[in-house]
């Protein structure tokens, strides 16, 4: 991900400098050819096998299985929560919020505001004052915040980090199981290429953007939505923008890429909240309708635009849901009982296109999913 502030203003100057020379990134137009014919065996293989998964997860996914523990959790625990900015980190928040009062915790919420020094302040928060359980979504790597962590597990705090950047369990940290992890992370991307590749029954010409100084957290999401595309035959073009512009010069950026490579039928968003004036942009660039857009981490607005068609696809991801599960995490760690495989999996994903929206008003989660965490915590 970042390591030092440069980074991060060099990017954002990077997005200014995309507005005036059309777009940034490869340009991975042209590969597809005749999806009809041209395919390798190998390929042919590959198109097989994404139609298969897209199949699968535009079914309704039900949640994993929550294994019951042996009693309730013990009550009156105090729990932090470092959260950021996006709307995402917003709804998790308000899922450990929930959580954590279900099984009688006492929450402390802290905002990175999705910046270094903002992520170094709640972290020395916390430092001076470890709670029984933290959980926390990285802005910087734990080697920046490693005395502060080794400062908490020394005083029996237990830690649970959400969209970890890099893979934190090998290297054996104080970090003790994660959510929203690589493997978390890499399904979702590979859904995403799932979806085009399927849609297109081939390769696809295709964009995919995002923030490269998220790259600890989505850099999994990329190479895996590459490794999809690549393996059906089309390397996809790279937009590179920065998080600090959503709503702002985003748009723009998108298309200007666009208009710049106007064979491209298919934009693949890192996160939904580039959605923001997207459509707007399109529309008052001629664009409207004429490429498809599969966004990630499916929110109200982006099921609203799928439903009436100005949208393709979106990958929805447990928010709240990923929240119980890393409080369900930090109960088990606290009560001794083993993770197993829930040390580290991928949460609840699905693919949600027009013919299985069912509703666009509350954000996408796992079915039933309060209710099948509550009962496994003897609490429900």
């Amino acid at each position: 991900m970042r390591t030092q502030l440069k980074a991060t203003a060099a990017v954002i100057a990077a997005g200014a400098l995309c507005l005036t020379v059309a777009a940034c990134g490869s340009d991975g137009s042209g590969d597809g050819g005749d999806r009809a014919s041209d395919l390798t065996a190998s390929q042919q293989a590959a198109v097989e096998a994404a139609k298969a998964s897209y199949e699968k997860f535009s079914a309704t996914q039900a949640l994993d299985a929550v294994p019951p523990l042996p009693s309730a959790p013990p009550t009156g625990k105090t729990m932090t929560i470092i959260t950021c900015s996006l709307p995402v980190c917003i709804t998790l928040s308000d899922g450990a919020a929930d959580a954590a009062a279900k099984i009688g915790w006492k929450l402390t919420t802290l905002n990175s505001n999705s910046t270094p020094e903002g992520f170094v302040s709640a972290m020395n928060q916390v430092a001076a004052n470890p709670p029984d359980a933290l959980t926390y979504i990285g802005t910087l790597p734990d080697s920046s915040i490693k005395s502060q962590l080794a400062k908490i597990k020394a005083a029996g705090t237990k830690i649970v980090t959400i969209s970890p950047i890099g893979d934190p369990l090998k290297e054996g940290s104080t970090v003790q199981a994660v959510s929203g992890g690589p493997a978390d992370v890499a399904q979702s991307g590979k859904l995403m290429g799932d979806t085009v590749v399927a849609d297109a029954n081939g390769p696809a010409k295709s964009v995919f953007v995002w923030d490269p100084t998220y790259a600890g957290v989505w850099g999994k999401i990329k190479t895996s939505y590459q490794e999809v595309l690549g393996s059906a035959g089309s390397k996809p073009g790279i937009l590179e923008v920065s998080n600090a512009n959503i709503g702002k010069t985003v748009p723009s950026q998108i298309v200007s890429y666009l208009q710049a490579h106007p064979d491209t039928e298919y934009v693949a968003l890192a996160i939904v909240d580039y959605n923001t004036g997207l459509e707007a942009a399109l529309k008052a660039a001629g664009l409207a309708g004429k490429v498809k857009i599969v966004s990630r981490a499916a929110n109200p607005s982006a099921l609203k635009a799928i439903a009436d068609g100005s949208q393709f696809a979106s990958v929805g991801l447990e928010l709240a849901g990923m929240a119980y599960r890393s409080v369900d995490q930090l109960a088990r760690l606290m009560m001794n009982v083993p993770l197993g495989d829930r040390l580290d999996k991928p949460g609840w994903q699905q693919i949600y296109v027009k013919s299985n929206v069912t509703q666009t008003s509350e954000q996408p989660e796992p079915p039933d999913y309060v209710k099948a965490y509550t009962t496994a915590w003897h609490v429900g």
